[in-house]
């Protein structure tokens, strides 16, 4: 199976919203890396709210702690897009979970298919990682506050071979007939409608009923040390928290989790 509809952006922007028509999306067949080249353009002051980078492929896709994201062309969707927006840097984090909800929403609106979120940042299907979220932060000059944010979204549309070192753990949508720049557009529509209220109740909310992790046993690291624990929450600021076999709770900010049957990509 393979996904033959041309990225483009007519075709992206006659699925936007009214309000979000403006937005300058920019088509590549290949970058490096989409958030690299909108934090250029951020860097440069060559950017506005809604500046949209997306490319066919990149040859150094990347996400959280360095790792490579597998983006072959044709098969997914990459791309960036600039929110400005000046945040505390404690609550960056946020704008993660608006991408993850916005993902989510936006192909279940398209395929009737139900992903879920694996905190804080991956999205799965039937127990295989389909899309990663690497979102990142422009500071100003004190390092207390975000003047952009840059949030970075791959989905595995109809990619069917993975390197040998993720090929147990990746997976694809894999529904015929679905149109890649409508699913970039309703990712963004969503997206910035959510960028609007980031602090809304309903948005942790609707995080939770999406995660994968809640009620689960996860092992996490921590100072060089793996520990056990059951997820039992997410907090306001998108921090899990943990209860481990005394009882003992913790909160986790970024750290990488495990969930029992699942392992991570």
């Amino acid at each position: 199976m393979t996904n033959l509809n041309d990225l483009s952006e007519q075709g992206i922007k006659q699925n936007l919203l009214e309000r979000y028509k403006n937005f300058d999306i920019k088509i590549f067949d290949t970058l490096s890396s989409t958030n690299d080249f909108a934090k250029d353009l951020i860097n440069s002051n060559k950017f506005q709210n809604g500046t949209t980078i997306v490319a066919n492929t990149q040859t150094k896709g990347r996400g959280r702690f360095a790792r490579n994201f597998y983006s072959p062309a044709n098969t997914g969707i990459y791309f960036s897009s600039i929110l400005k927006i000046s945040l505390p840097i404690q609550d960056v984090s946020l704008i993660t979970l608006i991408s993850a909800i916005a993902v989510c929403r936006s192909i279940t609106k398209l395929t009737n298919l139900n992903p879920q979120i694996k905190w804080i940042n991956d999205i799965y299907l039937n127990n295989k990682k389909i899309c990663g979220i690497l979102v990142e932060n422009i500071c100003d000059f004190n390092n207390i506050k975000s003047t952009a944010i840059v949030s970075g979204i791959g989905i595995n549309i109809s990619t069917e071979n993975f390197p040998k070192d993720i090929q147990d753990k990746a997976g694809s949508i894999m529904c015929n007939n679905l149109s890649r720049n409508k699913l970039i557009a309703e990712i963004l529509n969503i997206f910035f409608d959510l960028s609007e209220d980031i602090y809304s109740k309903k948005i942790i909310e609707e995080y939770k009923s999406l995660s994968l992790v809640l009620n689960k046993e996860i092992s996490y690291k921590k100072d060089n040390k793996t520990y056990t624990a059951t997820a039992i929450d997410i907090n306001d600021s998108g921090n899990l928290v943990v209860k481990d076999s005394n009882n003992n709770i913790s909160v986790l900010d970024c750290c990488e989790i495990s969930i029992k049957a699942i392992s991570n990509q």
